[in-house]
């Protein structure tokens, strides 16, 4: 998937941010290498860049210029008039996504604590994925299961001086996760994205053309892979990583166990 000249390209990179930054540049070059191009194309989407940020990303509105970063969409406008069709409780949620996801696989579980007992690297749980840091992600410890959905309560400290201010930040949340741990020979990236789009067309009623799905990439602890942003009339909905790379000293290689690393804000939805 990488050629020769995206890895000497990876393996220059010092640390995380600059790692990510690389990464996003090579798979926006070659997005059907690293996106779920195809199912996109298939739902109705078409690729564009945003005239404002320059962003990549994909809408199933012709016309349509912008990206749906609130910076350049023109704010948070989901408050004026709500597009999703099925109007859902805060409970309701989580309930939604186990009856759509269920079925496709995926095995319901209890959260872990938000004091990050198992993880030497971090105090609290912060997000989803970390409640399977360092040791499930390493292949040291077996998941719960290979596809699972978790209502994660999450604990963001660093995030105290946005509240109040910004709209989107807590200190304390829930991150429905949707998470796969497989082997190379098992990952089906297409297929991991059709259920995530499930659960917002099916489940929260979203129509596509309130969908703007965008390129990015995630970098940390030495793994690395693409994402895709799903934003709504300015609010990110969730951000689906897919961790595919690690990067060694001599360079990047993929991961013998991938991981699929989807985080919903309950609240958001």
């Amino acid at each position: 998937m990488l050629s020769d000249e995206d890895r000497t390209q990876l393996k220059g990179a010092n640390n995380d941010k600059e790692l990510k930054k690389t990464f996003k540049s090579i798979a926006s070059y070659n997005p059907d290498q690293f996106f779920p191009t195809e199912e996109l194309k298939n739902l109705g989407y078409t690729r564009k860049q945003c005239e404002c940020c320059g962003v990549y990303f994909w809408t199933t509105i012709s016309e349509r210029k912008v990206c749906g970063d609130p910076v350049c969409s023109g704010g948070f406008q989901v408050t004026i008039n709500n597009p999703a069709k099925v109007k859902l409780s805060y409970i309701g949620v989580w309930k939604k996504i186990v009856e759509i996801l269920e079925p496709r696989g995926y095995v319901p579980i209890k959260r872990y604590p938000c004091v990050a007992r198992w993880n030497p690297t971090s105090e609290f749980t912060i997000a989803s994925i970390s409640a399977f840091q360092p040791y499930v992600i390493t292949g040291e410890v077996e998941p719960p299961a290979k596809k699972l959905i978790i209502p994660q309560f999450c604990l963001r400290f660093n995030d105290i001086e946005n509240v109040g201010l910004t709209g989107s930040h807590n200190t304390g949340f829930v991150m429905v996760g949707q998470h796969v741990f497989v082997s190379p020979e098992e990952w089906n990236q297409g297929e991991l994205f059709l259920d995530i789009h499930a659960f917002i067309i099916e489940g929260v009623g979203l129509p596509k053309e309130e969908i703007t799905i965008h390129e990015d990439s995630w970098a940390g602890g030495g793994s690395f892979g693409c994402s895709l942003e799903f934003f709504s009339r300015g609010v990110e909905l969730f951000n689906q990583v897919y961790t595919m790379f690690e990067q060694t000293p001599d360079g990047p290689r993929e991961l013998s166990l991938k991981v699929l690393d989807m985080g919903l804000g309950q609240e958001r939805v």
